[in-house]
């Protein structure tokens, strides 16, 4: 028996998305929350099942079967997450490429993330979480455009409206590309804040690129909070901005690391009740972590 664990960051939204001269682009947002699988494989086990339902998940890891020539193996996956469902946290794609690495690891393969990107594209759109770092990439067409580094600390309190986002339908539409063309300039300006906010490690200026995406984005997927958000934070010491899930229905506020939130949380409740409070997390690198050590522990 093959035996593997590999765990993946979610994220909140995205720090900036759009396109530029027409190719679309997303900068990832990587939080501290997680979605690991276990893989075990043997030829010994009948078909292909996990631990709660996940139909793109077991189709990933088919696909990586196939591609690796090892076919005759069944599977048994099984998943832990602490990523919410259909809001924008890359719950899919932290779940298809956690499978893709947790398969290759148990057959002793080291990562290969052209075969992952390979995979996640074949199922669905793709965020870049599982990159190693903080990326500019083509989410529709797998392309890596740029890895801006490792980020700054930076706190992120992550709200929800309410609602789901179907991200397939979302990216589907017929309207996006014009739309998106229409916001170039902006998003151009915000890529480059963020771009310069990582090189130089300032959270203001991650902050300021950040809120301007957001806002810049209404226009195509409106969200009746966030505004209001922006204008009760607005000039408060430690908040650098916004960030938003560019096919979701997360919010995220970017703090300092030392920041308290409590009373801000409860001006939030009373004022802007439609929005629901998660969690507050920090921004980290994107990237696969294999976290058994038994990469083949049985046979």
């Amino acid at each position: 028996m093959y035996l593997a664990t590999v765990k993946v960051p979610g994220s909140c939204g995205e720090l900036v998305q759009g396109s530029l001269k027409g190719t679309n682009f997303l900068i990832t947002c990587p939080v501290n929350l997680y979605s690991s699988i276990t893989v075990k494989l043997s030829k010994d086990i009948d078909g292909y099942r996990a631990s709660i339902r996940a139909e793109k998940t077991i189709r990933a890891l088919k696909k990586t079967l196939s591609y690796l020539g090892r076919s005759e193996l069944g599977a048994r996956v099984e998943i832990k997450s602490q990523l919410l469902r259909g809001r924008g946290m890359a719950s899919s794609t932290a779940d298809i490429t956690a499978a893709v690495g947790a398969t290759m690891a148990a057959l002793g393969y080291n990562p290969d993330y052209d075969l992952i990107k390979r995979v996640a594209l074949e199922i669905e759109p793709t965020d870049g979480v599982f990159l190693p770092g903080i990326y500019l990439f083509d989410h529709l067409r797998g392309e890596v455009i740029e890895g801006l580094g490792k980020p700054p600390l930076l706190h992120i309190l992550i709200f929800s409206e309410k609602g789901r986002v179907d991200t397939i339908a979302f990216n589907q539409r017929s309207d996006l590309k014009k739309l998106n063309f229409h916001k170039e300039s902006i998003v151009q300006e915000a890529a480059s804040l963020v771009k310069a906010g990582i090189r130089v490690k300032d959270p203001g200026l991650i902050g300021r690129g950040a809120t301007l995406s957001s806002l810049a984005h209404q226009s195509i997927l409106f969200k009746p909070n966030l505004e209001k958000i922006i204008k009760l934070t607005e000039g408060m010491d430690e908040i650098y901005g916004v960030n938003v899930a560019h096919s979701g229905t997360l919010i995220g506020l970017l703090i300092d690391i030392n920041f308290p939130e409590g009373e801000l949380l409860a001006e939030i409740e009373a004022k802007i009740p439609e929005l629901t409070f998660i969690k507050r997390v920090q921004l980290v690198s994107g990237g696969l972590e294999v976290i058994s050590k038994d990469l083949i522990s049985y046979k």
